[in-house]
């Protein structure tokens, strides 16, 4: 950033009266769309409601359907949702979906037909459902908001009553289901799985972190292999499947160094009689290593791709102060009743330059002072939008109420212009640009 235009950050933002930012924060909940006979994906996934748009609905303008939590009313706030995290999910392994969209008079959401490759069979009955924390939800996949993680999992033939199976590493104390765990070299590794559905809890399962404590007798536990397309299948012809006893419990014994991805199926007849389970990355060190390196890339968060979605026209603004009347008003004043409001004092914010120091790691610093605070500060973002590519969109990276500083991430391989927004408590939006910013490959 040149020193004239740092000098002009360090100015004043002056709040104007603007209709509130309908846009979603993002959070990092886990996704898994389990397929037919493969695992599409797995593994946590920053998301954020936004449009989406099914392979085959020619009828949706260019940027898409709104699922952000506001369809058909479920929620007064945007956020994250079950579909866009899958979209995003699919989308990071160049896959799209497809499904029915039904408008606003009776669903306002899709009826998801498809992802990746993998397509409903009608006529087998063969569904895609959704269920978040093990519980099947009640609305649709764009009206269900979700909360910082949380686990969303797309299921292939949903509805046939299979009982999910859920995998823990024998030392499992409660919580989120683990996406690693350690053991030791040659020394027997216990796991323990449990099911999850109508056999055992058909009355309203509670969600996460509570679980069901009702061991899976007969769960084949086996490694995993990756098949075409970074999809995963459970190989359970392997010698080193073992299977669960009447506790629930298995050992593995593992006598090779380094990770080892596992999962829990069962089947009758080559078919598989229960929804499969998550997949737990084991690490076994080698002596005199604590430790395997770093855990498998899919176990840590992940970001989309930019979409290629036109960008959807702003709402309009909610008008400012008019001669001779009051707040958003026109014309002149009422002669009966209150005054008109008054306007409170702008948000006063100070600039600082970009931190740059570690954006060969994909990290920027953005960073401000308050000089005077106004009505009082409710939130603020920082957010991104990606340059040269059609269609592109402001991606919040960042969100807080109280900090002074900000560090966000961007993928690398492309060029981004920042932007800075502050809201105030009467809800006043005001935004200003950062500059841009150059992320290495």
């Amino acid at each position: 950033m040149s020193k004239s235009l740092a000098a002009l950050f360090v100015a004043f933002i002056f709040i104007v009266l603007t209709a509130p930012s309908a846009g979603a924060v993002p959070a990092e909940v886990n996704v898994r769309i389990e397929g037919k006979a493969e695992t599409l994906f797995e593994g946590p996934v920053l998301t954020d409601g936004h449009n989406v748009k099914a392979i085959s609905d020619d009828e949706a303008p260019g940027w898409g359907r709104r699922c952000n939590g506001l369809n058909n009313g479920a929620s007064p706030t945007p956020g994250p949702t079950p579909t866009a995290a899958a979209v995003d999910a699919t989308a990071i392994l160049g896959e799209g979906f497809d499904g029915d969209w039904y408008g606003s008079e009776s669903f306002d959401d899709y009826f998801i037909t498809q992802w990746g490759p993998e397509r409903q069979d009608v006529g087998e009955g063969d569904y895609w459902g959704v269920a978040v924390n093990n519980v099947f939800t009640s609305v649709g996949g764009c009206q269900y908001l979700l909360d910082v993680g949380d686990e969303v999992l797309w299921v292939y033939d949903a509805f046939d009553g299979r009982p999910q199976l859920v995998l823990y590493p024998g030392d499992y104390s409660g919580g989120s289901v683990e996406l690693t765990a350690e053991a030791t070299l040659g020394v027997p590794f216990e796991v323990s799985v449990v099911q999850w559905g109508h056999e055992c809890c058909a009355s309203a399962p509670p969600p996460s972190p509570t679980r069901s404590t009702i061991p899976f007798e007969g769960a084949e536990v086996g490694p995993v292999v990756s098949t075409v397309g970074g999809f995963e299948r459970i190989d359970t012809a392997s010698a080193e499947t073992v299977e669960t006893g009447a506790d629930g419990t298995a050992t593995i014994t593992f006598d090779e160094p380094g990770w080892h991805r596992i999962k829990a199926t069962k089947l009758s007849a080559g078919n598989e009689t229960m929804i499969r389970s998550n997949r737990l990355d084991v690490c076994v060190p080698a002596a005199p290593a604590a430790d395997c390196g770093a855990p498998p890339s899919d176990d840590l968060t992940r970001i989309p791709p930019p979409g290629d979605l036109e960008e959807e026209p702003e709402p309009e603004e909610a008008p400012g102060p008019q001669p001779g009347g009051g707040a958003g008003q026109s014309g002149a004043p009422p002669t009966t009743g209150p005054p008109p409001p008054t306007i409170a004092g702008p948000i006063r914010i100070a600039l600082r330059d970009l931190d740059r120091s570690r954006i060969a790691m994909g990290i920027v610093g953005v960073s401000w002072r308050v000089q005077d605070a106004g009505a009082g500060i409710s939130r603020w973002s920082v957010s991104s939008k990606r340059l040269g590519r059609k269609g592109s969109r402001f991606v919040t990276r960042a969100t807080g109420k109280a900090k002074s500083s900000a560090r966000v991430r961007l993928p690398g391989g492309a060029r981004y212009v920042l932007r800075f927004t502050v809201t105030d408590v009467l809800g006043r939006s005001s935004n200003v640009n950062l500059g841009t910013v150059r992320v290495p490959d």
